[in-house]
């Protein structure tokens, strides 16, 4: 009996494990320029192709950027502004026996001497809300990797699956030609013949749908790398299983549910993203109340008469004029809506206290079900290793004695049909185990 232990990769803020097959992994990270298509393709240039090519990816860099400019912008609250205006005027006075016009040309600055801190409020928002986008992202990325990784392994158990059809079409052909040859010796009735032609169409429509499986499974992982699903990929030979049906034995870590869970809370992006969330919303809730504080602005402003001059040609300085104004404004009466604002703010951070509750519970949920997965998977892999060992078995002592007429044909068949499963149960089994695996990881918010 093998011994198995709890099957958990965790990995730590320190200490980052990556999903990768161990055989095919490369030392460092090509880029998409790099990784050529027509070779088989390794999980983690499959990861850097999605990384790359994926429109949510690619949105997800566009929302950071804009969250940088938004940033930017909140910075530039505490410069001054500058302008150059222009006038042309016309009226109907006579100046001069002519309708007076005039051009005017100036430059005017302006900047917020004191505003209470609302420009600190603001920069700081933006800045929140820079925070919340970027594990945003990274929980985009994350949720990434796992579905690239399941596609993946999804194209690796499809092509086990059908090697094992192959094997298990060409031992029923085998048994059919048998039991033909047996009939012309007179030994077996015709009648036998029929049964063992019906076990061996039911396996070729059973390799009939895995190929087709497979297909579809090639089809699926391009799509999700952000490429035309019509793409011809080929993975690279996984030799984990191969391994695991050798030794039986996969490399594990000891973990208990409690530190995964609080792994969880503090690597979850989605964590971050609410708790950042949150902070915005408190600077939300600042401004809301620093609107009914007054603002002190001043103003300078830098103008030339043109058309004047230009007619006159007098002293030019009899032409310009200059001006500074500082102005306090303060609100008196606003029918109340600044005071919604404060409410509506108010409102806004409790709800976010509230999904960031929620959000707790549900990460503790969704460990706790990786978890529980890994431990059942656990099992079932240990259950199916014993079943396969005692199926092969169980089908050479069967064919041998049928080879000495000791049993009939159908105690056969049913042997082989009894290996087939176990065989195909075992190889979905184990391929089912790295993809949950990998939803343990993304719950604990470790998937890189």
């Amino acid at each position: 009996m093998i011994r198995w232990n709890v099957w958990i990769v965790v990995v730590c803020a320190l200490l980052s494990v990556s999903l990768t097959n161990p055989s095919n992994a490369a030392d460092e990270p090509l880029t998409s320029e790099e990784i050529d298509l027509s070779q088989p393709l390794t999980l983690q240039q499959c990861i850097q192709l999605a990384l790359e090519n994926s429109s949510d990816m690619r949105n997800a860099r566009i929302d950071l950027v804009i969250q940088d400019l938004r940033v930017k912008n909140a910075r530039a609250r505490y410069y001054p502004e500058i302008f150059i205006d222009g006038r042309y005027h016309f009226s109907e006075e006579i100046d001069f026996g002519f309708e007076r016009e005039n051009d005017d040309l100036g430059v005017t600055g302006r900047y917020t001497l004191w505003d209470n801190g609302q420009r600190e409020a603001s920069f700081s928002q933006a800045k929140q809300g820079q925070t919340a986008t970027a594990n945003r992202n990274e929980q985009i990325k994350q949720n990434l990797i796992f579905d690239v990784t399941q596609a993946y392994y999804n194209i690796l158990k499809a092509q086990e699956l059908v090697k094992v059809d192959k094997e298990i079409v060409a031992r029923s052909r085998e048994n059919t030609d048998r039991v033909r040859a047996f009939v012309e010796a007179g030994v077996q009735i015709p009648a036998d013949v029929a049964t063992a032609q019906v076990l061996e169409s039911t396996d070729q429509l059973t390799l009939l749908n895995d190929q087709n499986e497979l297909q579809i499974a090639m089809a699926t992982l391009p799509r999700i790398m952000g490429l035309d699903p019509g793409t011809l990929i080929t993975v690279a030979e996984d030799t984990a299983y191969q391994l695991y049906r050798q030794k039986g034995e996969v490399e594990i870590i000891d973990i208990s549910i409690e530190e995964a869970i609080q792994r969880a809370f503090e690597n979850r992006p989605e964590f971050r993203e609410i708790q950042a969330r949150i902070k915005q919303l408190e600077w939300d809730l600042t401004l809301a109340k620093l609107e009914r504080w007054p603002r002190l602005n001043a103003a300078s402003n830098y103008s030339v008469e043109l058309d004047d001059y230009l007619r006159e040609r007098e002293d030019f300085k009899e032409f310009r004029r200059w001006d500074v104004t500082a102005t306090l404004e303060f609100s008196i009466f606003d029918g109340g809506v600044r005071k919604r604002h404060v409410q509506e703010a108010e409102l806004n951070l409790e709800q976010a206290r509230e999904d960031a509750s929620d959000l707790e519970r549900s990460i503790a949920l969704a460990v706790r079900q990786g978890y529980l997965n890994l431990k059942r998977v656990e099992r079932a892999l240990e259950i199916s290793d014993t079943q396969v060992r005692d199926a092969q078995l169980s089908l050479e002592v069967t064919r041998g004695r049928y080879e000495q007429e000791l049993v009939i044909l159908l105690d056969l068949l049913q042997v082989q049909t009894a290996f087939a499963r176990v065989l195909t149960n075992q190889v979905r089994t184990f391929y089912d185990s790295k993809v949950t695996q990998g939803a343990l990881q993304r719950a604990m918010g470790v998937l890189q």
